[in-house]
């Protein structure tokens, strides 16, 4: 909060602008809204208490050791190994079908934004239009 009494700061405009858990979890006094969720699905169920989903390293930041996702209808989750494409977890709710959508926060959303070349705009449960990931075509020119 003290940032935003300054006349002239930059900020960085991933987390301002969508929010992660990773801010949300070290600056509690900033009471934003996440505004970028990954909707991913259980794709197996390889044993009691496992789920696999398809939100592998190549869906969200890789770089902070688990959670590196938080999944808003699914609280007590642990990562159990994460590779490029999957992610499996143990749940305590066994009731999780193949199929079913999960919802996640990523603990940084900057990085985990630029894995993906379109965001999709969601209003009132409603796709309303997409957005360019302009981070995502990035190139060096010499």
């Amino acid at each position: 909060p003290i940032h935003a009494q300054q006349d002239d700061v930059i900020c960085s405009p991933g987390t301002v602008f969508l929010w992660d858990y990773g801010y949300g979890t070290n600056i509690p006094d900033m009471d934003y809204l996440v505004a970028a969720v990954l909707l991913t699905r259980v794709i197996s169920k390889p044993a009691k208490n496992r789920v696999c989903v398809d939100l592998g390293h190549k869906a969200v930041a890789a770089e902070n050791p688990h959670p590196r996702v938080r999944f808003l209808n699914l609280p007590d989750e642990e990562a159990i190994m994460q590779s490029e494409e999957h992610l499996v977890l143990h749940v305590d709710n066994d009731d999780l079908q193949v199929g079913d959508i999960l919802y996640g926060v990523p603990k940084h959303i900057c990085p985990t934004v630029a894995l993906y070349s379109k965001a999709q705009v969601i209003e009132n449960s409603r796709r309303t239009g997409e957005w360019d990931i302009v981070a995502r075509e990035r190139r060096l020119t010499i």
